[in-house]
């Protein structure tokens, strides 16, 4: 059996796509042993409502305390698939990937593997945008990563043995999940084929920016996941690719401080403006909104590095509800 595992938090429309897309590959694919696990973290739209008028659809919603790390684990602990299929509720899966992948008869034929994500990007009015690629390394053929995403499919059996998402992870989970497989010697195989159309928001505004830093989002995403990987072998890659300004502070500031020459953050400043021209196309709001983002979010990974400790959420408290 292969269950679909779906989690979201105030998807809307997007929620209603995803079932469609679920359902449309199930047919199309002639999958006769199969699960749909929706598990709603909180929403206040209408996103339950929309979930129950799928009627195969299983519906879970979290407690007070969720994230989706919360939310994956318990769709496995409800599920009973041998096969594993985590999707966003902002996605939409493509009908000819899973063939490539699955096989009712002889199962999952990785045991950890996603594809290519095609992203339709939105602005806060829910306004197209533009189409961007997840992935581009993978466009001209399949390669291993050492990090997965929010869709991925998985072997139960591997997903037990690692012991499923760490839920004090309230963003990265996914990252931190894949170094950890990886550490045991199971890198994701990301295909070149596309798993899904992900429907999401190009560019986080002033506003976002300033709610993530006072709730302390900045800190569950990257400082927690360095302190907890800090000797994994895999991390040293990634934190090249995705935070050469942060390890830039680092050298910067080790030098500043042992030649007492405080110019040298002049370097970082530099670094911090051609990134932020990069991230911003052009565009003069966007490169302001990254000035003030950037060194925002390294000063907190620091801090967050040192002093931040998070604790296992035990007791979680969730509920079914009836599809009526």
């Amino acid at each position: 059996m292969i269950s679909f595992i779906v989690i979201g938090k105030n998807e809307g429309w997007k929620l209603t796509t995803c079932f469609e897309g679920v359902f449309r590959a199930i047919e199309h694919n002639n999958i006769k042993d199969y699960e749909v696990i929706y598990v709603d973290s909180q929403s206040t739209d209408d996103s339950i409502q929309r979930a129950k008028s799928f009627s195969q659809v299983k519906i879970f919603q979290l407690g007070n305390v969720c994230n989706a790390a919360i939310a994956r684990n318990v769709g496995v602990e409800e599920s009973s698939g041998e096969v594993l299929f985590f999707i966003d509720g902002d996605m939409e899966i493509t009908s000819d990937f899973l063939p490539l992948v699955y096989d009712e008869k002889s199962g999952l034929k990785y045991p950890f593997v996603s594809g290519q994500l095609k992203n339709y990007n939105y602005d806060s009015q829910n306004q197209f945008l533009s189409n961007t690629w997840q992935y581009r390394e993978v466009l001209n053929g399949d390669k291993r990563y050492a990090t997965t995403g929010g869709i991925f499919l998985i072997q139960r059996e591997l997903w037990v043995r690692v012991g499923g998402m760490d839920n004090r992870f309230k963003r990265g989970q996914d990252i931190e999940l894949g170094l950890r497989l990886a550490k045991k010697g199971f890198k994701i195989l990301r295909k070149q084929e596309i798993i899904a159309n992900h429907y999401t928001f190009l560019q986080q505004d002033g506003d976002k920016t300033i709610k993530m830093i006072m709730r302390g989002r900045l800190f569950y995403a990257r400082s927690f996941l360095y302190r907890k990987h800090f000797f994994n072998k895999y991390l040293f890659p990634k934190l090249i690719k995705s935070d050469y300004c942060l390890m830039s502070l680092v050298i910067v500031s080790i030098l500043a401080f042992s030649f007492k020459c405080f110019l040298l953050y002049i370097i970082y400043f530099v670094i911090i403006m051609l990134k932020s021209a990069k991230s911003s196309d052009g565009r003069i709001k966007p490169f302001l909104h990254n000035l003030i983002y950037y060194p925002l979010r390294d000063l907190m990974l620091l801090m967050g590095f040192f002093f931040f400790y998070p604790k296992q959420i035990k007791g979680i408290d969730y509920k079914k509800l009836n599809c009526n």
